[in-house]
């Protein structure tokens, strides 16, 4: 029963990592502003995408050398 329970875990979990993973590879990053507002850890906890997300943070922290 045990082993039956942990294979439609594993099963449930592989479906989410491939819906996950298509739909981040098919998405292009949308530009973000970055400026003083742009640049807030409200601003870039705000956006949803994980992607556009580092994107920004890192822009941002160029931006503030």
């Amino acid at each position: 029963m045990q082993t039956k329970l942990n294979a439609v875990l594993l099963a449930v979990a592989a479906v989410a990592l491939v819906f996950t993973g298509y739909k981040e590879m098919n998405r292009k990053p949308q530009a973000h502003a970055v400026n003083d507002s742009g640049c807030t850890q409200e601003a870039i906890k705000g956006i949803d995408n994980i992607t556009e997300r580092a994107i920004q943070s890192s822009k941002c922290a160029e931006r503030s050398k």
